[in-house]
């Protein structure tokens, strides 16, 4: 057999030996140095490619209905001429219906004028011809262009991929004496963070101070005046706000109808001026016990107060969230960048600590004050699988390891089993980078692709003992020597281990091209197939020294 002779042209040749350490040790190095020159992408899983996507319309807490619907219509008209979008759903002063992406954004708690969602549904995937991500990312820049207005911050929200967070990268800001300088601080690393071109829809959930309005009953006047407090009270209530006074059963309906009564629209005012309140407090009577209308406006006053702002915390600790998503790119690498631009920039002011991951303190030179600055979402989820899963791969190979121990009573044959099959890493990444040249997204490295790796070590512990043991029974059988044994060992072997890698690459490609599992599948695939060469001829030189001593 051809490949027999020339396994054993190998195994006699130390120049050849040599030459396959190094061909496997310079692949190995080309594979790893994929990651930080950013061939090789890590993420926990790509982009999902579904039928909807929501809009959420934020903008600064006193902002009226109006100017609401304003940017609201906008963004409607602008939507309207993509061809993809079939219908959408507006919500305005509340959240849309719960979906996957809003159990963790606070949509149910959504209840302020300032406030607005909108639901977009799109084509089904096979009658369009670009992905739900793309789709978003495309439009995203002509939206927020178009339709900012009055300083609102429109964010673009997708199904999750995985697990739903809060968004796909999250700074959470604690410390700072008080609220001012802590929001103070997430503006300053919110700008940070808006220098990165990958880094979209940067918001941060702390409220900016603005002026509002009070209404003061004068309570002497009113009396005098003839009227009851509380009905006073009461008018200017169902004026402004209404109220549920009763409900409507109907046979047609699973629930029961409210009726809510409100005087008029005086609550939906022109703009937040006090000029604009006071107009509408003059448009409102009142009748008193002798039956005369008085106006409402020459018994209430209109204070002016700064609003006080609402206070997040997490674990009883006071704190503020910024927020990002990314388009068209992992987490980690516009953090990376911005944390480096944190460190460079923020350094002048700050004497800045870094704690534990990712995680930063910054301590005020001047003040005194410390802010710590910790890294949530997505980015924190994927850290965290990336780290067990990376354990779990490190706890099989020592496994494998002292399971082969036991079984051939050698440590270097079991080490060189485990170094076998830690090399099919090779096959995993290049694998990756090649479902990233013919593409058109960016082809990650994910959760899956590592769940793959790690199943595929026992495929290749397997070939290996296949070949050590088929050699060791030529040997004291037909009395061959070790590298006549191994070469035949080898050669005999391949035809049964070749057959179980392409069965495992035609399976594995079913799945490829699947948004979760498509990189489980390429894994498989490209390290199914690296083992075989490994298997091949890295396996029969790592063993041939070492066979000897167990037979």
């Amino acid at each position: 057999m051809k490949l027999e002779k020339f396994i054993y042209s190998i195994l006699e040749s130390k120049t050849k030996s040599f030459l396959v350490y190094l061909i496997t040790f310079i692949l190995f190095i080309l594979s790893v140095l994929t990651f930080p020159t950013q061939i090789t992408k890590a993420k926990m899983l790509p982009s999902k490619d579904s039928d909807t996507f929501s809009i959420y319309v934020d903008l600064k807490d006193g902002s009226s209905i109006n100017q609401t619907k304003e940017i609201i219509q906008c963004i409607v008209k602008n939507l309207q001429k993509e061809k993809n979008i079939t219908n959408i759903s507006a919500f305005i002063g509340e959240g849309q219906p719960l979906d996957f992406a809003a159990l963790v954004k606070q949509s149910a708690l959504k209840d302020k004028e300032s406030q607005a969602e909108l639901m977009v549904n799109i084509k089904k995937a096979k009658d369009r011809n670009i992905t739900s991500y793309n789709l978003v990312s495309n439009i995203r820049e002509e939206v927020q262009k178009n339709c900012t207005l009055y300083d609102a911050n429109i964010k673009f929200i997708e199904l999750p991929a995985g697990p739903p967070v809060l968004a796909s990268i999250v700074a959470e800001i604690y410390g700072g004496n008080s609220f001012e300088t802590r929001r103070d601080f997430a503006l300053k690393i919110a700008k940070i963070l808006k220098n990165q071109s990958t880094l979209v829809d940067i918001d941060i959930l702390a409220d900016d101070d603005f002026i509002m309005y009070e209404l003061e009953v004068d309570n002497n006047k009113t009396l005098i005046s003839g009227i009851d407090l509380e009905q006073l009270k009461n008018t200017l209530y169902l004026a402004f706000e209404g109220m549920n006074i009763s409900v409507i059963n109907d046979k047609n309906v699973q629930s029961q109808i409210p009726i809510f009564l409100r005087l008029d629209d005086s609550k939906n005012l022109k703009d937040s001026s006090k000029q604009s309140l006071q107009t509408k407090l003059q448009t409102l009577k009142i009748m008193n016990n002798k039956g005369n209308m008085i106006n409402i406006s020459e018994l209430v006053s209109i204070k002016e107060i700064i609003k006080e702002p609402t206070i997040t915390s997490k674990n009883l600790n006071p704190m503020i969230n910024i927020i990002a998503e990314t388009n068209k790119d992992s987490q980690i690498y516009p953090l990376l960048d911005s944390r480096n631009e944190m460190l460079n920039s923020l350094s002048n002011d700050y004497e800045v600590i870094k704690t534990n991951l990712l995680n930063l303190a910054f301590i005020d030179k001047k003040t005194g004050e410390r802010f710590d600055l910790v890294f949530d979402g997505e980015l924190k989820v994927t850290i965290d699988t990336f780290i067990d899963l990376g354990g779990a791969f490190i706890i099989a190979l020592v496994l494998i390891f002292f399971l082969m121990v036991m079984y051939y009573k050698s440590f270097a044959i079991s080490g060189g089993i485990v170094l076998s099959s830690f090399i099919s890493i090779i096959g995993v990444i290049f694998a990756h980078i090649i479902m990233d040249l013919i593409t058109p997204d960016t082809f990650y490295l994910t959760a899956t692709s590592l769940i793959g790796f790690i199943g595929l070590i026992g495929i290749n512990s397997r070939n290996s003992t296949l070949i050590i043991d088929f050699s060791k029974q030529l040997v004291i059988e037909k009395n061959l020597t070790i590298n006549e044994a191994i070469a035949k060992a080898t050669a005999t072997r391949s035809k049964p281990i070749i057959l179980t890698v392409l069965t495992m690459v035609f399976a594995s490609a079913l799945i490829a091209n699947d948004a979760v599992f498509g990189g489980l599948g390429v894994a498989l695939i490209g390290g199914t197939l690296i083992s075989y060469v490994v298997s091949m001829f890295f396996v029969p030189v790592i063993i041939k020294n070492q066979l000897k001593k167990i037979l």
